[in-house]
């Protein structure tokens, strides 16, 4: 009786086979992930991946029509996955520079806790001619990520401050906080000080370097 049960609950609640659709989807990019920010994106191949996921070419393909598609989507990802935590704190309650601080603690928080996808959008030099498609689209997601930090910088400088200027602040405190972020994941074993109390203080130059009055 006990076998019977069994085998007409197993026929009505047939198990779902691992990494269908839309989670093969996501195995893919997860394993590709892994490899590029291992090997770097020059010397992973799609037969790599594919291996890595346990799918043949021809499946990958369905899901990605080649690999520049899918080194595209890995990067795009990336810096939408940033975004994301970025544009929560924008949006949060608080003064213009408890903003500031805030998006760019997201920016930390995301490259320390997710060190290869931070590596595939920020640390990957661009690709060759052929996957200039490829690079463009990750550019466009790295700018709107960029235009979210941006919004904070114009807001805590004010509106007297001219366009050109927020831009040059914004990509400077940008191009700081990849700095740290980056020898952080790169150079693990440098003696640091207390990371939190780093980058405590780091913030708090940054913020002073690039205060209303300082622009002016």
């Amino acid at each position: 009786m006990l076998a019977v049960i069994m085998l007409v609950t197993s026929h009505h609640l047939p198990r779902k086979a691992k990494g269908q659709g839309g989670e093969r989807r996501e195995e893919i990019l997860d394993h590709a992930l892994r490899l590029i920010s291992e090997s770097g994106v020059h010397n992973v191949s799609t037969r790599q991946i594919a291996t890595a996921v346990g799918i043949s070419q021809p499946t990958l393909y369905a899901y990605f029509p080649n690999r520049h598609a899918l080194v595209a989507e890995v990067g795009s990802r990336a810096f939408r996955a940033l975004a994301a935590r970025m544009r929560k704190d924008a949006a949060a309650p608080g003064s213009a520079q408890d903003r500031l601080l805030a998006v760019a603690r997201s920016y930390i928080r995301f490259g320390l806790e997710q060190p290869d996808a931070y590596r595939v959008a920020f640390m990957l030099e661009a690709g060759s001619a052929e996957d200039k498609g490829g690079d463009d689209a990750v550019l466009a997601a790295g700018i709107e990520t960029f235009t979210i930090h941006r919004g904070c910088v114009a807001d805590y400088l004010g509106p007297a401050t001219d366009e050109a200027e927020i831009t040059l602040v914004a990509q400077s405190m940008w191009a700081s906080l990849h700095g740290l972020v980056s020898l952080l994941i790169a150079r693990p074993g440098f003696p640091w000080v207390d990371r939190e109390q780093l980058i405590v203080h780091h913030l708090g130059s940054l913020v002073g370097r690039t205060s209303p009055q300082s622009t002016q």
